[in-house]
């Protein structure tokens, strides 16, 4: 009884709601989706929903499921904040990170570590996002001299900014504030800081890792199969949870699993790590804001070449987060991260804190 009723295991019990709810979600949310798709293109409504119905329409069912899994996520969090143990006593508004009192019901208990204001945040912002754009682009230019990948030609630089800054910036504060911000600090209340860190790191990797695949197609009737896709039909209920099924199946691919998730649960223990030395977001939403930029638009930019030796494709993947080349360059990201928290040290290390570090 005393395990079900800790916060790691409510945190547990939301994790698998969510993807749960958004397995019974999606084949509703792709049905709804496809009808505004089709209503908008025979009649215009007005600006907001045939934008919304442009969107709907190209979007394939991969997607919903990933939009789905956010509005469970979101749907969840107000009971997953009720069941947890929390403190009576507001923070001081000195000390809360988003500079506004909070309603007492919902503010942290004493114990972890709480985030705090930082006069060094602006400036941990942008370096996070200076050295992990500029140290992933430079890998991307480094693959390019090999001959590993090419520019488009033209080079498309104006579509790929635009492409890249909504999603660098938007994925960035939701994740960081779920992951770093949410689901550390529960940690970090209930474990040492290292296993809280290596927790949410693999936490963060399994659900970046788990998505759809690229081979899923929606059954249409009269239309011819193609080879090597899973099929799944949207107007079965249960179409959500077959989506689900191929989503973790994903973990039966060993080179998969050794190219893009070890690589995740290494950008998640920079990034927590970067959240605990700082005991703030501003650091980690500048990596994070930073990789996403860098990885989008240099995608957009380049092309992945084949390669005559194969012996050798486990130095580099398809794209920038896959093989050892992107794996050294998310080790030298992580020593000069270490050595930037030196430079600018956290003042919201709690005594606490230094007692359980001492133990380690």
């Amino acid at each position: 009884m005393r395990i079900i009723r800790s916060d790691a295991s409510k945190l547990m019990l939301y994790l698998v709601s969510c993807f749960l709810l958004a397995a019974l979600l999606t084949p509703w949310l792709y049905n709804a989706g496809t009808l505004l798709g089709e209503m908008t293109e025979e009649k215009s409504y007005n600006r907001i929903v045939d934008y919304v119905g442009e969107h709907a329409r190209r979007a394939e069912l991969p997607k919903y499921f990933k939009r789905c899994l956010l509005i469970a996520s979101l749907l969840l969090l107000p009971p997953l904040i009720f069941a947890l143990r929390l403190r009576n006593n507001p923070a001081p508004l000195s000390e809360s990170p988003w500079a506004a009192y909070l309603p007492s019901h919902v503010v942290a208990r004493s114990g972890g570590q709480p985030l705090c204001n930082s006069r060094w945040g602006p400036l941990q912002l942008l370096a996070g996002f200076l050295l992990a754009a500029g140290l992933l682009y430079g890998t991307g230019w480094l693959l390019v001299s090999m001959g590993w990948f090419s520019l488009r030609d033209p080079v498309p630089w104006d579509l790929a900014w635009k492409k890249a800054l909504g999603p660098s910036i938007s994925a960035s504060l939701v994740e960081e504030i779920i992951f770093r911000g949410i689901f550390l600090g529960i940690c970090l209340r209930t474990f040492r800081p290292a296993t809280a860190i290596i927790l949410v790191s693999l936490l963060f990797s399994a659900l970046h890792f788990l998505q759809p695949p690229s081979n899923i197609a929606v059954f249409t009737q009269g239309e011819p199969l193609a080879e090597g896709a899973v099929y799944i039909d949207p107007g079965n209920s249960y179409s959500g949870f077959q989506l689900l099924q191929a989503v973790l199946q994903r973990f039966q691919n060993f080179e998969l699993v050794l190219f893009e998730f070890i690589s995740l649960t290494a950008i998640g223990l920079i990034l927590a790590y970067a959240r605990y030395a700082t005991a703030s977001l501003w650091l980690p939403i500048g990596l994070h804001t930073g990789w996403i930029f860098a990885y989008v638009s240099f995608k957009k930019i380049s092309l992945r070449l084949p390669q005559a030796d194969d012996s050798v494709s486990y130095l580099v993947g398809s794209n920038l987060k896959e093989g050892l080349i992107p794996m050294g360059t998310l080790a030298l990201t992580a020593l000069l991260v270490f050595l930037f928290v030196r430079i600018f040290p956290s003042r919201g290390i709690t005594p606490l804190q230094k007692a359980l570090e001492t133990d380690d």
